[in-house]
């Protein structure tokens, strides 16, 4: 097969166009050596390859090098490459085009967006372009197909020509030409002495380009984009409207992950519930039956469960993305993030992390910054995520008593501490790593503001897809296998059966009025139960017994297993939370009857869920992010750390 590339400046159309071709024949992998994502498609005989969006040959960032390092080898394959070049912003695409085309590469140009350009009475001559550059120019609409036809017929011909080489070749043509003399007019002497190889090279295509442009594009003074574009942007870049504008749609898209979610994320957890019920009831009893329903189901139900919160922030994110506000957004953050060692592409990573930190890590693609996105990676879990909710209220309920105080009693401002808490946190370490790291940084950052436009809703709906199936598929395999890790090790047990019948026994004999069930006693003679005896010791000065710490170990599956753990442990036959909190508030420790649950067990266990990392996933996630299992070890590890001193602080000094 014919392998073509696209290639493109950022916000040309250029996936949107790769979506039109493919449709849904695509496949989704990381580039070699590196953990960069890229897109394959399949077009009759052709393969379709989407690079990531390059400003310039001359870019340095992760994305953009594979871009460069991809079109470098074209020029020994002599394979094709399809440029997508944005019609509203031709002479800018075009300095790029130029780049390529002196390295000559076969190529075929399309102009994007037809339908702005005509709309604003922009009248680009096709054939004299075409002509001039020496290779097929096509002028499309990816939003709509127009122009696809033509484009197809490209593709099938594989009729991709070398461009001239226009630095090489037409720069003696227009060099005394009038804009060429006005415009060396206009640098200084000082400019001229500062000026390296790379800014005379510039400068020389950008007086190339103009003039190609200007001969063959005729521009409607009053362009309507632009005008209505800088209409927008008074308010929306407006240092207080803007902010308030700003965080009403952070919260907009935040609310939104969170509460479109939950009936679809309710409607999967009753599915996965019915579903075991079914297979514990229809299939043979034994080993079998139990792996099924209590592993193996329960292990698809913690993979599926992410699904609405993925595809819920990917469309949004594409929805800003396709609007061009993404852009403004971070333009917005960029000054306030500068402080701790981020950029403005860092917000929407970090603010997402208040629904999941899954998608959120999945969505760092979009910083250019490695040592940045790294940063981000490894300190947006220190958000609080949806999952520590569960724990969260029901610890805060057991702490503070209901109180009739307005809508900000002490337990929302409990709550909105810990909130307040995870972001301090995070910024912090956003800053020690960034501080710290060896990664190659890119601090210059070129922030291109687009035009306003509709969305691509069909080009969205298929990211959302691909991206949704890629977590699936991904880190699905690995949460699968550590969940039927944690069956194993709760359902087996060092000792016989007839022991630990004979031990419950007993038990039951020397307290007849226990509550305790035969299952939450098996539990403390498996395995997970005899590792739980074996921390006691390092968890004790935290406040814990071994029935917490069989907790935290379980709810490193997903930190709200934490209250599921809880209840069995304490035969708790409800899964009410007045049940629960009641049934905590009771609960003495043998020996002394002091609450188990008191004021400085409680705000241990608040802390160590702040900083501890107990989700299986996000670090499934950062292992497919990052390529590399130390990543995901290290933060793990750092994250515990943290966990434990804030929690042993906090236990002593109360």
């Amino acid at each position: 097969m014919k392998q073509i590339a696209l290639v493109g400046k950022p916000n040309s159309g250029k996936s949107s166009l790769f979506n039109l071709i493919t449709g849904l024949r695509q496949k989704i992998g990381n580039f070699n050596g590196v953990t960069v994502e890229k897109k394959t498609g399949t077009f009759g005989e052709n393969t379709i390859i989407d690079l990531p969006g390059l400003k310039s040959l001359k870019s340095v960032s992760p994305e953009e090098r594979i871009s460069k390092d991809a079109i470098l080898s074209y020029t020994i394959s002599k394979t094709g490459v399809l440029f997508v070049a944005n019609g509203m912003q031709l002479e800018d695409s075009l300095m790029l085009f130029s780049e390529i085309a002196d390295l000559q590469v076969p190529m075929a140009l399309v102009i994007n967006f037809s339908d702005d350009v005509e709309k604003n009475n922009i009248k680009i001559d096709i054939e004299g372009l075409a002509n001039k550059l020496g290779c097929r120019v096509v002028l499309m609409n990816s939003r709509k197909g127009t122009g696809i036809e033509e484009l197809k017929e490209i593709l099938n011909a594989n009729d991709f020509k070398i461009p001239n080489a226009v630095a090489r070749s037409h720069y003696d043509e227009i060099i005394n030409d009038e804009i060429s003399n006005t415009y060396l007019q206009s640098v200084s002497t000082v400019e001229k002495e500062k000026s390296s190889f790379a800014n005379d090279d510039f400068h020389k295509r950008q007086k190339i380009i103009t003039a190609i442009n200007s001969t063959f594009v005729k521009r409607n003074q009053n362009l309507n984009f632009l005008e209505n574009s800088k209409k927008w942007d008074k308010i929306l870049l407006h240092p207080i409207y803007g902010l308030i504008i700003f965080l009403a749609v952070m919260y907009l898209v935040f609310q939104s992950v969170f509460s479109f979610s939950s009936i679809p994320m309710d409607w999967i957890d009753a599915s996965m519930a019915a579903l075991t019920d079914l297979a514990k009831n229809n299939l043979p009893a034994g080993w079998v039956n139990d792996l099924i329903s209590d592993a193996i189901i329960q292990g698809i139900g913690g993979v599926v469960i992410f699904i609405p919160q993925i595809a819920i922030l990917f469309f949004f994110l594409g929805v800003l993305e396709h609007t061009g506000y993404l852009s403004r957004i971070s333009y917005i953050s960029d000054a306030f993030l500068r402080k701790f060692g981020l950029s403005g592409k860092s917000v929407i990573p970090l603010m997402s992390s208040w629904a999941c930190s899954i998608p959120a890590i999945m969505s760092t693609r979009v910083i250019n910054d490695p040592k940045e996105r790294m940063a981000v990676i490894m300190a947006s879990p220190l958000m609080t995520c949806s999952a520590r909710l569960p724990v969260y209220t029901i610890l805060i309920a057991v702490l503070i008593p209901q109180q009739d105080a307005g809508f900000l009693g002490g337990q929302g401002l409990a709550l909105l501490g810990l909130y307040l808490l995870g972001v301090i946190a995070t910024l912090t370490v956003a800053w020690f790593i960034s501080s710290r790291s060896k990664i190659e940084a890119n601090p210059f950052w070129s922030l291109e503001l687009p035009v306003y436009r509709m969305p691509n809703w069909k080009s969205i709906f298929i990211v959302v897809y691909q991206k949704t199936k890629s977590f699936v598929i991904q880190a699905g395999k690995i949460i699968l296998a550590i969940s039927i890790l944690l069956w194993i090790l709760s359902t087996n047990s060092p000792k016989t059966d007839q022991f630990v019948e004979t031990q419950y026994q007993t038990y039951q004999d020397n307290n007849p009025n226990s509550e305790l069930s035969k299952d939450a006693f098996d539990l403390e003679y498996s395995y997970l139960g005899y590792i739980g005896k074996f921390i006691e010791p390092t968890i004790s000065p935290l406040g814990y017994d071994w029935k917490i710490g069989i907790a935290l170990i379980s709810s490193f599956a997903a930190r709200e297993v934490f209250v599921g753990t809880l209840s069995t442990i304490y035969s708790i036959g409800s899964e009410e939370e007045e049940s629960i909190v009641a049934r905590l508030k009771n609960e003495k420790i043998i020996g002394t009857q002091k609450p188990r649950f008191d004021v400085p067990t409680g705000v241990s266990l608040l802390l160590f869920y702040v900083f501890a990392l107990q989700c299986m996933s996000t670090l499934a996630i950062v292992r497919k992010e990052t390529g590399a299992w130390k990543y995901a070890i290290w933060q793990f590890i750092f994250m515990l750390i943290l966990a434990y001193f804030f929690a042993f602080a906090a236990y002593q000094l109360l």
